[in-house]
């Protein structure tokens, strides 16, 4: 049986989402849909708004067979870190035939020419890149004008969000060498940070912003009605949304207790940031006021957020160069599949290039140092996605070890 891969965030999962499902299978000829989502932290450098289980839930009520987790080392980071390690993801299963992403354009071709020349950046294009970034200008837009430059190809196809996670998808299937299939579908309705909830597809940003402006039945029109009572459910009890304020305190902590020189090794931290993201503490104490300090026309608000998720973990430049370095990963963790297709874990279990991860409980008999490193890191992600939860009777530790795969 064809397996078609996705790797997402469902944060939440909608209309949009279950749209790509159905016609990832049938574009690529498969029977089955695997999907990398991501855990407990989004690449936004936000905690997820529901936890992942309910996630999984969503996906496997509405498409999805089986849902793997994106370990947090690579969820949390850059478009290129996150594409690479959703890749090695599915290739580490060894059953994936094809992976499927969405697009603003549809253009498989016009993606591919231009993965190519970022793959293989010339001396000119390297010289424009560094040019941009020397006059102010954020990574993204600098690339984007570099390759306008350099070729026929348009600006706006690096410009646009799922054009730039389609890109990376392209180039990590190339780096790796891998045999699966690219395949990419048009996306239908409102751009990824559209706030309006109107529309055939609304965009996961309008649903947020929805629910948190206590307007939910309006956003729950977006989500299919099979798991509406599922949101409706962990949004009563407190569980969700999880917010990234609610992490102030944490990072307050973190900051005070670890010096400039050991920030300056984290994840995305360059050019003396270390300096300002401590003053910043010294001035501001709400999370979005610090986000506000350390920003600059560089240095965007996500990139920040996502920087100060790593140092809230702890995730360090040279761990991920190291982990994306390896041939395999240390494991692929189960998060949920259906029950009624049940022969796609022990196929997984046959045929991946790693250890399967179902029950946490067993991690010391069959992980390696690595893996239990790995771990350890989705242990830590998963309490501190529980400390933002709005309800503090659910702000317990240790849900990794707690809560059962969703099984649908």
């Amino acid at each position: 049986m064809r397996t078609v891969g996705i790797i997402a965030e469902f944060n939440p999962f909608h209309k949009g989402h279950q749209y790509i499902l159905e016609k990832a299978k049938a574009h690529t000829d498969c029977q089955r849909a695997m999907v990398v989502m991501s855990g407990s932290f989004v690449q936004r450098g936000e905690p997820a708004f529901f936890d992942k289980w309910t996630r999984a839930k969503c996906a496997l009520l509405n498409g999805a067979d089986m849902v793997l987790e994106l370990p947090v080392l690579f969820a949390a980071a850059n478009a290129e870190i996150f594409a690479m390690g959703g890749v090695k993801v599915l290739e580490d299963t060894g059953m994936t035939n094809a992976l499927c992403f969405g697009s603003e354009s549809g253009d498989l071709k016009a993606l591919q020419e231009a993965a190519k020349i970022m793959t293989n950046e010339t001396e000119e294009f390297q010289r424009l890149l560094k040019a941009g970034l020397d006059e102010g200008m954020s990574y993204p837009a600098a690339r984007a004008k570099a390759l306008e430059t350099v070729s026929h190809i348009s600006s706006e196809i690096i410009s646009r969000p799922n054009h730039i996670l389609g890109l990376e998808y392209l180039k990590a299937l190339d780096r790796l060498g891998s045999n699966i299939e690219p395949c990419t579908i048009r996306r239908k309705g409102s751009q990824y940070d559209d706030p309006s909830l109107t529309g055939e597809f609304a965009s996961a940003a309008a649903i947020r912003k929805g629910i948190l402006e206590e307007n939910a039945t309006e956003a729950f029109l977006q989500v299919p009605e099979n798991i509406v009572d599922l949101l409706t459910k962990e949004i009563s009890l407190g569980t969700a949304p999880a917010s990234m304020d609610e992490l102030a305190g944490a990072l307050h902590y973190k900051l005070r207790t670890t010096s400039a020189e050991e920030i300056h090794d984290i994840l995305e931290v360059t050019e003396g940031l270390e300096n300002r993201i401590l003053r910043a503490i010294d001035n501001e104490f709400f999370m979005n006021d610090i986000i506000e300090y350390i920003k600059t026309k560089r240095y965007t608000r996500t990139k920040i957020q996502r920087i100060l998720v790593h140092i809230l973990l702890d995730i360090q430049a040279k761990e991920v160069d190291y982990f994306l370095s390896q041939n395999h990963l240390p494991y692929i963790r189960v998060l949920g599949f259906q029950k009624d297709n049940a022969d796609i874990l022990g196929e997984l279990t046959e045929q991946a290039k790693c250890p399967v991860l179902t029950n946490l409980k067993k991690a010391p008999e069959i992980l390696d140092e690595d893996g239990l490193h790995l771990l350890a890191l989705e242990k830590l992600a998963t309490d501190l996605q529980a400390l933002a939860a709005p309800n503090p009777l659910y702000r317990a530790p240790n849900r990794d070890f707690t809560t059962p795969m969703a099984i649908v």
